[in-house]
């Protein structure tokens, strides 16, 4: 008999799924995880460096584009750890920043990044002549681009993107700059390149895939769609076709597909939504057994970009759609940090960019910041960082009431 979900128990589901709630299904990731260590002949815990790297392989893909976003993303998910510790994760080659589908940059276990990419470049690469013409690229430039490229990264090189385009001057390629996003982003979603070890500033440099990862996993055709869909719904679920369809960039035709073999292959799990009638969704078996937990002081700091809200095209049930442009002023793909209670988005933060400024939060108009709940996730934030405590502010947008008039609760 097919589930009936109500609303709080999709939230609730949801949450769990991502990392970010206490739940059955957490608990059993956990212990997923603990035997996968297990089977990797470890005989100690698992440090830092090994749970940041099992984080991203659950999630699959964690979208990257903001590099200090993407940290607290995993950070936030792996209790104890710190940037160090996603730092070492990417110099071991354990995790790997670039592109595996939507034209869009994410943090990726090293060994995932290849199938992912053979099952979804169709989508992304076919757009790219369009784009090199309007450029001005030709493809005989390009072909040397990434020839002069690669041969710069060989022998174990990892170069910053100032230093890979130093390269092409130096053999005499005349080149533009507006051609230097394209070339990487090429070289980077045709699995010839990888951001990988991190450079003093900790930023991740470039390196050649094939010299950076040391055991892809290979997966093609179906089974490589049955895991792709099994796995972005255990990290996300329960979720909807069109949910897939937009994360992955596939078609809702090859999204359905995927659904129906991981299906067959029992990874996932049909619920509605409300009643028998209502929306088809998808989960992980093991979902159905947890409790979800919806604790209405649960407050989470989360990062600008984070899979609780990219993780969706169809988010009402963490974010009400009318704050939407709060959360991306102008609608213009740029994903702010933001304050949720029980799985619900409340509000925005950012760090102040005074002098000895704090975490500034914007609650959106009708809701109220808990201010002492809340303080408990700063201190994690700043733990992880390793900078001191920060205090909480509550910036007075012009003509309104001082904190603890405009939804501030002290």
């Amino acid at each position: 008999m097919t589930e009936i979900l109500t609303a709080e128990s999709l939230l609730g589901l949801r949450l769990g799924a991502l990392g970010l709630a206490g739940s059955a299904a957490a608990t059993e990731r956990e212990a997923q995880d603990r035997a996968e260590q297990d089977r990797a002949g470890s005989e100690q815990d698992p440090s830092g460096a090994d749970r940041i790297a099992a984080t991203a392989r659950r999630m699959l893909a964690v979208q990257g584009q903001d590099w200090r976003s993407a940290r607290w993303a995993l950070g936030m998910r792996t209790p104890g750890t710190t940037v160090a510790h996603v730092h070492e994760a990417f110099d071991r080659g354990l995790v790997v920043r670039s592109w595996p589908m939507r034209g869009t940059i994410h943090v990726v276990a090293a060994e995932d990044i290849g199938w992912l990419q053979e099952a979804t470049n169709h989508r992304v690469l076919a757009g790219a002549p369009k784009r090199r013409a309007f450029l001005g690229m030709s493809d005989a430039a390009l072909d040397r681009l990434v020839e002069t490229s690669l041969a710069a990264l060989a022998g174990g090189a990892a170069l910053d993107r100032d230093e890979l385009s130093a390269a092409w001057t130096e053999a005499g390629i005349e080149w533009q700059s507006s051609w230097r996003y394209h070339v990487i982003w090429w070289i980077c979603q045709n699995g010839l390149a990888v951001f990988g070890p991190t450079s003093a500033g900790g930023e991740p440099l470039l390196v050649r895939a094939d010299e950076w990862i040391r055991a892809p996993r290979a997966r093609t055709g179906d089974d490589a769609l049955a895991e792709l869909a099994t796995r972005y719904t255990a990290a996300r679920g329960p979720v909807s076709a069109k949910d897939l369809a937009w994360w992955s960039g596939l078609t809702l035709r090859e999204t359905r597909q995927a659904l129906a073999l991981a299906a067959e292959a029992g990874g996932i799990v049909a619920a509605r939504l409300g009643d028998a009638s209502g929306p088809e969704l998808w989960l992980a078996p093991e979902q159905l057994a947890a409790a979800p937990s919806l604790d209405a002081e649960s407050w989470l700091l989360l990062p600008a970009f984070d899979e609780h809200l990219l993780g969706y095209t169809e988010r009402a049930a963490q974010l009400a759609p009318e704050h939407f442009e709060r959360v991306v002023p102008g609608r213009n793909g740029m994903f702010l940090g933001t304050v949720a209670a029980a799985g619900r988005t409340r509000g925005t933060w950012r760090r102040s960019t005074r002098a000895r400024g704090g975490v500034e939060v914007s609650p959106f108009p009708g809701e109220t910041i808990d201010a002492a709940s809340l303080a408990p996730r700063v201190a994690e934030w700043c733990a992880f960082h390793g900078v001191p405590e920060l205090p909480l502010e509550f910036p007075t947008p012009a003509g309104e009431p001082a904190p603890g008039g405009r939804g501030v609760r002290v």
